[in-house]
C-alpha cells in the first residue's frame, strides 16, 4: 500500500490498487503493519470506500469508540462451502512507545486473546476456518496448540522460505512467502459435505516476478494510470507469462496485501 495519503485518505496509488483487488480475485485482506503506519483516517477511508473486497482485522481497535476499526472476521459462501477468514495483528510488534500507532485514536489489544474471541465462534458458522496474520513460527505453534479448529494460516511472518507449505499441529496448513516475500502459494481448497468435517488442500508453489507481459485489461489500466501519475513503467520481459504452480523465470517483487479464496490463496501482509 502507499503511504502517502496517511493525512487525509487513500491516494490515488492507494485506491488504484484497492480497486484491482476485485479482479485479482483478493476477497479478503489483512490489515497488517504496513497498513497501520498509513495512520487513522486513510485506514477509516479504505474501510469505507473499498467495497469490492473485505478487510478484516480482529484487533485494531477504534479508541474512542472501544469497537474493531475493521470486521474481525469474514463469512464467504462458496457455493457448498463456507469459509470463514480471520485477520489478526501481532500485539508484540506493537509495544508501548512505538509510533506506529497514534494511540488517541487506536490501539492493538491481544493477539491470543482476539483469536479465543473469535476463532470458536468461526468454527460454528463455517466449513473452513483461514487466518491471515504477520506471526513468526513460535507464536503460530503456541496459537494452533491452543486452536486446532484452523484450517489454514497465511503468514508473512512465519517460515525463513516459504516454499513448501507446512503442517502445524493435525490438520493446520501453514502458508507463507517467507520474510523476503519473493515465493508465494496458489492454494486450492476444497470440501464436501460427505466428508464430514474433512477439508483437502492442493498447495503449489511460484516465484512473485516483477516483470512479465500479461496483456489484458488490467495491464491497460495500470499503463493508463502510469501515464495519468507519470510513473515509469515496468520493463517487460520476452514472453513471460504467469500459471498456477509454473512461474516465469524472472526477478521478484514485493507481494501484495493477503487475501482469501478458495481458488486462490496470497497471504497476510497487506
Amino acid at each position: 500500500m502507499d503511504r502517502s495519503g496517511a493525512k487525509g485518505g487513500c491516494s490515488d496509488k492507494c485506491q488504484f490498487l484497492v480497486n484491482s483487488y476485485k479482479d485479482l480475485h483478493y476477497d479478503v485482506l489483512n490489515i497488517a503493519r504496513q497498513e497501520i503506519s498509513m495512520g487513522y483516517e486513510t485506514l477509516v477511508a479504505l474501510r469505507d470506500t473499498a467495497k469490492a473486497s473485505d478487510y478484516v482485522c480482529a484487533n485494531l481497535i477504534d479508541a474512542k469508540s472501544g469497537k474493531p476499526i475493521f470486521d474481525p472476521y469474514v463469512i464467504k459462501d462458496y457455493g457448498n462451502m463456507r469459509v470463514g477468514v480471520l485477520g489478526l495483528l501481532r500485539d508484540a510488534d506493537f509495544p508501548a512507545t512505538t509510533s506506529l500507532v497514534d494511540t488517541n485514536f487506536m490501539r492493538v489489544t491481544s493477539t491470543m486473546d482476539a483469536a479465543a474471541k473469535y476463532l470458536g465462534e468461526m468454527s460454528r458458522k463455517a466449513d473452513a476456518v483461514i487466518l491471515l496474520c504477520e506471526l513468526p513460527s513460535d507464536d503460530i505453534d503456541s496459537l494452533v496448540k491452543l486452536h486446532d479448529n484452523i484450517d489454514v494460516i497465511i503468514s508473512t511472518g512465519a517460515l525463513k522460505s516459504g516454499e513448501t507449505a507446512t503442517l502445524v499441529g493435525k490438520k493446520t496448513r501453514l502458508l507463507s512467502p517467507g520474510s523476503s516475500g519473493y515465493n508465494g502459494h496458489y492454494a486450492m481448497l476444497e470440501f464436501k459435505p460427505a466428508w464430514g468435517d474433512s477439508v483437502a488442500l492442493t498447495d503449489f508453489k511460484d516465484a512473485l516476478l516483477e516483470n512479465y507481459d500479461a496483456a489484458g485489461e488490467w495491464a491497460q489500466k495500470l499503463a493508463a494510470f502510469e501515464s495519468k501519475s507519470g510513473t515509469q513503467p515496468a520493463v517487460k520481459s520476452q514472453g513471460s507469462t504467469i500459471t498456477p504452480g509454473g512461474a516465469p523465470s524472472t526477478s521478484p517483487i514485493v507481494p501484495q496485501p493477503g487475501s482469501a479464496d478458495p481458488g486462490h490463496e496470497g497471504h497476510g501482509h497487506g
